[in-house]
């Protein structure tokens, strides 16, 4: 199709217009139909074609002599008008603020944006790890926050991921161990963020300071940890996209009762959608891949992670946890307690590494979970005035000779 000049345009429309005042049409009526003045109708009546505009010449800008100057600072990452508003000015620059913004501002994009080289890893050699808040999910009777730890395999792109909702360091080595277990070994490398579970800062030579039981943790597991540059997000770019999937793809409309069946759905999703997809960077299934991953060996006596929250036990033998009292035998009643939370919805309960109580989570509502047997006995200890917890609860210590004490004071051994 050819492209009509406007000009001609206007000239068939001069044309059109001259015929229909021929026909008797009246100025005023053309006006109407067309959309033109009855001044411009009257001025294209006496004249043989439409007017001609000449093109207004473009008047010379206060910033033209310093866009030179601008653009090479922009190069150099400059892009804040208010530093360059501040340079130009000394060289002579007396235009506006908005001038210079205006000139700067569809640069801006264009610099900043910067190629990037994909970074693939050897099988085997990488996994990045990282966490992403999912937001707040109706479990075991109430609103909880959930967080979700990500893998995933460098070379495969094979992805695991477990919800929890805490995001401490206890957390944080028992979503690798499960990860490790999941994914049938160890890697060599994990790459992390620069989150404070992993490293507290970086020395005087930049290089990261490692959180003193993680670092254990990683010897333990004989991977190397690593971290990013700060603000360089793009180096684990893997489990970037991984976390984004699962947050437009997982969640999406679902609903679970507990944290154990939201875990159950997000495995099972992992086992038959994420993992057999066919990859949009590899062209292959991460699944058929995997094998090719040459992990290390899970050790056989895995590292001691336990996740509890200390909770005092109140004088008629309950602790809290989650809003839900939880009964203890009674001849724990005042003393500390530790409350671990399991994902199969088990609830227990420990006192000086001795599991004390099991509960599970309660779905109906409740707000008081009671195990009679916990409070076997009470009746019978309160008439012999033995049931004060705090006297029970004391952990046992070696009975030793007063004279010990004494050399121990004097300094002798």
């Amino acid at each position: 199709m050819v492209e009509v000049p406007k000009l001609l345009i206007r000239d068939v429309e001069v044309l059109d217009i001259r015929e229909k005042h021929k026909n008797g049409m009246s100025v005023a009526d053309i006006a109407r139909e067309t959309g033109y003045s009855e001044k411009t109708i009257r001025k294209w009546l006496k004249t043989k074609k439409a007017p001609r505009y000449p093109k207004r010449r473009k008047r010379p800008s206060k910033l033209d002599p310093y866009k030179d100057y601008i653009m090479r600072r922009m190069e150099q990452g400059v892009f804040n008008c208010v530093v360059l508003l501040a340079e130009i000015r000394l060289l002579g620059y007396t235009g506006s603020y908005t001038l210079l913004k205006d000139f700067v501002a569809p640069f801006r994009k264009q610099f900043r944006a910067q190629a990037v080289r994909r970074f693939e890893t050897e099988p085997g050699e990488q996994v990045q790890v990282d966490w992403a808040y999912l937001g707040q999910f109706f479990l075991d009777g109430h609103w909880r926050k959930v967080w979700v730890f990500v893998m995933v395999l460098g070379y495969s792109r094979m992805m695991t991921a477990t919800c929890v909702t805490s995001m401490d360091l206890e957390t944080l080595l028992w979503c690798h161990q499960l990860g490790f277990e999941r994914l049938g070994g160890v890697p060599r490398e994990v790459l992390y963020d620069n989150m404070k579970t992993v490293t507290t800062g970086r020395d005087d030579k930049r290089q990261p300071v490692w959180q003193r039981r993680f670092l254990d943790f990683a010897l333990h597991y004989g991977f190397r940890p690593r971290v990013h540059r700060p603000y360089h997000p793009r180096s684990k770019g893997k489990v970037e996209k991984a976390v984004d999937y699962i947050k437009h793809n997982f969640c999406v409309g679902r609903t679970f009762t507990d944290l154990a069946d939201l875990n159950t759905q997000l495995q099972r999703w992992l086992d038959e959608v994420a993992n057999v997809r066919i990859h949009g960077t590899t062209g292959e299934r991460p699944v058929d891949r995997w094998d090719q991953d040459l992990l290390q060996p899970v050790p056989v006596r895995p590292f001691d992670v336990r996740i509890r929250f200390p909770r005092r036990v109140s004088r008629d033998g309950f602790c809290s946890y989650l809003g839900v009292l939880y009964s203890v035998p009674w001849p724990y009643a005042g003393g500390t307690v530790e409350v671990e939370e399991r994902l199969d919805g088990q609830v227990r309960i420990w006192w000086h590494g001795r599991l004390v109580a099991e509960h599970t989570m309660p779905r109906d509502g409740r707000r008081r979970v009671l195990d009679p047997a916990h409070q076997a006995g009470l009746p019978a200890a309160q008439r012999r005035k033995q049931a004060s917890g705090l006297r029970q609860c004391f952990p046992e210590v070696e009975q030793r000779s007063l004279a010990v004490y004494e050399l121990f004071a004097r300094g002798e051994d």
